[in-house]
């Protein structure tokens, strides 16, 4: 079935340590840059031809993540089981991005959260 594929990103400034990880087991931080897709069906446009607007994407990623913020991660409860990594960071945006969209009147669904350590270091999580 056709579909579109939408995108928005989001930035945040936060630290985290990563036990046993050679240099980041020293408390560090990053400027982080998230981008999350979500796939709708060609069918599910609204009146306008619009799946989700890029503004509220938009808003709904700086939301996942406005926590985050000059934060320590390693102190927060997303991360309270599983130390915040890049990997772990992308699946709990997902996550909350995907709770926030559900009931969309487009069924828009979360297919992929990119997220940048650094600009060369970057993590695909796909739900």
């Amino acid at each position: 079935m056709s579909h579109y594929l939408l995108s928005a990103e989001a930035a945040f400034s936060a630290a985290h340590t990563l036990a046993g990880v050679d240099q980041c087991s020293q408390m560090h931080g990053h400027n982080w840059r998230v981008r999350v897709t979500v796939r709708v069906g060609a069918d599910r446009l609204d009146g306008q031809g619009m799946g989700v607007d890029f503004r509220d994407l938009e808003r709904l990623t700086r939301d996942a993540v406005s926590d985050f913020e000059h934060r320590y991660l390693n102190e927060l409860p997303p991360f309270a089981a599983h130390a915040p990594s890049a990997e772990t960071i992308a699946r709990v945006v997902g996550e909350r991005v995907t709770q926030r969209l559900a009931g969309h009147p487009s069924g828009a669904a979360v297919t992929q959260v990119e997220l940048w350590e650094m600009p060369q270091y970057k993590v695909v999580y796909r739900p």
